[in-house]
């Protein structure tokens, strides 16, 4: 008999199992069960549209490491597709608001959307919410970047974990009152927070827990906890996790501005002398979680890996939105012991800081407590907050800061933190071991890395999670010989181009790649849709002349020889069955016992947007 014999049964018949084993049985038990519960979980892909035309984690890292700041203060009302501004501030009951509404971190064309390649219909695709839509979107692009396709995940348990706040799409025609065509039954599934994880899990055909929280700011980082546990129980194989923002409102940004929250100068500045108040924004983040075992397994390199998280709020405090000092000293100490990390083991603190002033001396002193570096002989503990690059997304927010955190991990190094140069007098830098990066820094201690992030909802709730480098792959690249078969595709022929055009230009500007790798990438890692194409190449120079063609609107790849190596004709079989729709034979292309080339980080596919986006929706 073993443990599964008596799951269901009732205690007593456990217990007596239990008894029947031998102290060294019953040792090796607990073992495995402490394993299971304290597995490290990968990030093994991310995905984003962030303000500032930031829409993957390599352009995220780029601007953050060269200090990039957005400018907040003076971005002005942001426009849609037709190049109109999304509130008429002119409006009566707008105008009083008109000065803040023009300061913020925004997104543009918020009304375009990919319905055909989610297989939504017109109609369902205007009524819902642009966050869902944002969502879907980014999703596509987080799976890519973990070399995950459909196919792939349909033979898989996939949890969906979102974070949802506010749903204004639907506040402008309340407000100017029904709409001509009436009202639709897709409004109810298109304002609902629900539908942020059910919408996910339905367009992708996946099957296993979908989730929807709301936490406020800490919503990203709860749902991380909640995905991480899901893997460590198997209730899922792979985790997307993932939170939008959208400000479609502008009654909302008054409302804050009347309760204090704003920056009368339109920027976050977290941790500085200047810090008043923080700037809003706009944006969605998406990462994919996974087992790390079943990610060396599939040949997925992680950019970092979960080790604990903890989620805790401190009811005993004078009001809704006071921050707790109490409370966030223990989501982090709940967090360390969750990850079995001593405080000291720490070199870096994703803050939740968003631009208040008192909230960053808090939490500064928060982080100096539960990190045990109260005095200046203690290891440095640098901190930072991406709010001060790209303003502060609120519900969103958890999901730059993570990010930024995993790419830091895998880069080991520090990206500058804004305003390292006007720091807050009042926080007590110099009794402390708390420190800010002011230039990239490499990472601060040899050996594993490891970060904490933190989330603060503004009604108390509030996440914490630790995280740690992956470790490097060490095997080098196999040398195999061409040619390879380049295989591309898109649910319509722009779509195909374009995702042509954002492969071409990847590559072109980078050099870590070789053209069997990229070729097993994109058979092997994406899904294969309606519009195709299919070239053997030989080098680096054919595989871009192909993806040119490609993006130039070609439909087939160089003609196929007659005759020729025995291999060539092989690859020419295939591209044909390729373009003729069969899936592609991967024990042909790349055989099992076989050397293979690992799969790489690549652009996902290019999704064609349209305009959906009923008049009513308007704020004029």
């Amino acid at each position: 008999m073993t443990s599964n014999d008596v799951t269901g049964n009732n205690a007593t018949d456990y217990i007596d199992y239990l008894e029947s084993l031998s102290k060294k049985q019953l040792m090796v038990m607990l073992a495995r069960q402490r394993q299971e519960q304290s597995q490290k979980i990968a990030v093994v892909g991310m995905g984003c549209r962030l303000p500032g035309g930031t829409d993957d984690a390599r352009s995220l890292w780029t601007a953050l490491r060269e200090g990039h700041v957005l400018a907040t203060e003076t971005s002005g009302v942001p426009t849609d597709s037709l190049g109109r501004p999304r509130w008429n501030l002119g409006a009566p009951d707008l105008a009083p608001l008109a000065g803040r509404l023009r300061q913020g971190a925004y997104l543009d064309d918020v009304d375009l959307f990919d319905a055909a390649y989610f297989g939504i219909p017109e109609q369902e695709a205007l009524h819902m919410d642009p966050q869902q839509r944002l969502l879907l979107e980014v999703t596509v692009q987080a799976l890519a970047d973990a070399g995950l396709s459909r196919e792939r995940l349909r033979r898989s348990v996939v949890g969906v974990f979102a974070g949802a706040g506010p749903v204004e799409y639907p506040y402008a025609w309340l407000r100017g009152g029904l709409p001509d065509g009436g009202l639709s039954p897709h409004m109810s599934t298109g304002s609902s927070p629900s539908a942020f994880s059910g919408r996910i899990a339905l367009a992708l055909g996946v099957a296993g827990p979908a989730i929807t929280v709301d936490t406020a700011s800490s919503s990203m980082l709860t749902a991380v906890h909640l995905a991480a546990q899901a893997l460590r129980r198997r209730e899922c194989d792979i985790a997307l996790v993932g939170t939008a923002n959208l400000l479609l409102s502008p009654f909302s940004t008054g409302i804050l501005d009347r309760a204090g929250m704003l920056s009368p100068s339109g920027r976050s500045r977290p941790f500085t002398r200047r810090a008043d108040g923080h700037a809003r924004g706009e944006g969605c983040s998406v990462v994919v979680l996974e087992r790390h075992a079943d990610a060396v397994t599939a040949g997925r390199l992680p950019y970092a890996l979960v080790r604990g998280s903890a989620v805790h709020a401190q009811g005993d405090r004078p009001s809704m939105s006071v921050a707790s000092a109490r409370g966030q000293q223990a989501v982090i100490e709940r967090a360390l012991r969750d990850a079995g990390v001593a405080p000291a083991d720490v070199q870096y603190v994703e803050a939740q800081a968003n631009g208040s002033r008192l909230g960053g001396q808090i939490e500064a002193e928060s982080i100096a407590e539960a990190y045990g570096r109260l005095s200046p002989d203690a290891p440095p503990l640098h901190i930072g907050s991406v709010k001060a690059n790209i303003g502060y997304l609120e519900t969103a927010s958890g999901g730059p800061g993570l990010m930024k955190t995993a790419l830091a991990l895998a880069h080991a190094e520090l990206p500058p933190q804004p305003g390292e140069d006007d720091l807050d007098p009042d926080i007590p830098w110099r009794r402390t071991g708390l420190r800010v990066a002011a230039k990239p820094l490499a990472w601060p201690a040899p050996g594993v890395r490891r970060a904490g992030v933190s989330g603060f909802g503004f009604c108390g709730t509030n996440a914490h999670v630790v995280l740690e480098s992956a470790p490097e792959r060490t095997a080098g690249e196999p040398d195999l010989p061409g040619p390879w078969l380049l295989l591309l595709s898109g649910h319509n022929a722009p779509a195909l181009a374009g995702t042509a055009r954002r492969l071409h230009e990847r590559l072109h500007e980078s050099t870590d790649w070789s053209p069997a790798a990229v070729c097993r990438t994109l058979a092997e890692a994406r899904d294969h849709l309606a519009v195709r194409y299919a070239s053997v190449v030989h080098d680096r120079a054919g595989l871009l002349a192909e993806l040119a063609r490609a993006a130039d609107g070609a439909r087939a790849g160089a003609p196929a020889p007659a005759d020729g190596p025995e291999r060539t004709l092989l690859l020419s079989r295939l591209a044909r069955r390729h373009l003729a729709g069969d899936p592609p034979d991967l024990t042909a292309l790349w055989p099992e016992d076989g050397p293979r080339p690992p799969l790489l980080r690549l652009p996902g596919p290019a999704l064609t947007g349209r305009r959906f986006w009923p008049d009513h929706h308007n704020w004029t």
